[in-house]
């Protein structure tokens, strides 16, 4: 066969010669991801493979998978009664402060003092005694004792 060559006017040569070496090099880029796809793929598939081998070992026994669910559901109950307490506890605490801080404010409406305010009144009014009981021992009179007189 005879080859037909073409006649390529010499303004249109050097913008071909450019397209063909980009699709070239598009070429190259296209084959060397087509091969890491192909690698993935292969590896993917021996993992998938891997696991259906693992999974296929496994004994689906009923029983064993109900001791293992049983197990897991303790687990998951413990965990819940630890969260429970948890939130009991600091409901509790927070109702004592509350009520707490209600008697307060009860306490001030009615205007009735507190025990604190009740204590330092004690503790005011001794001090005052004591020192009212000094002053008394200040006072008294000095007994003489002497000739002739008599007490």
């Amino acid at each position: 066969m005879a080859e037909k060559t073409v006649k390529v006017p010499d303004f249109l040569r050097e913008p071909l010669e450019a397209a063909q070496a980009r699709l070239e090099t598009l070429e190259v880029d296209t084959q060397r991801v087509l091969k890491e796809l192909v690698q993935k793929g292969k590896a993917s598939s021996r993992d998938i493979g891997e696991l259906m081998h693992r999974l296929s070992k496994q004994d689906w026994n009923v029983e064993q998978v109900r001791t293992r669910l049983e197990k897991r559901l303790g687990k998951l109950r413990a965990q819940g009664r630890e969260l429970a307490s948890e939130w009991g506890d600091r409901a509790r605490s927070e109702a004592v402060e509350r009520l707490a801080e209600l008697q307060q404010r009860v306490i001030g409406f009615l205007g009735v003092a507190t025990r604190d305010q009740v204590e330092e009144l004690s503790r005011e009014l001794e001090r005052l005694s004591r020192k009212l009981e000094k002053g008394k021992r200040a006072k008294r009179p000095v007994h003489r004792t002497g000739a002739g007189v008599s007490p």
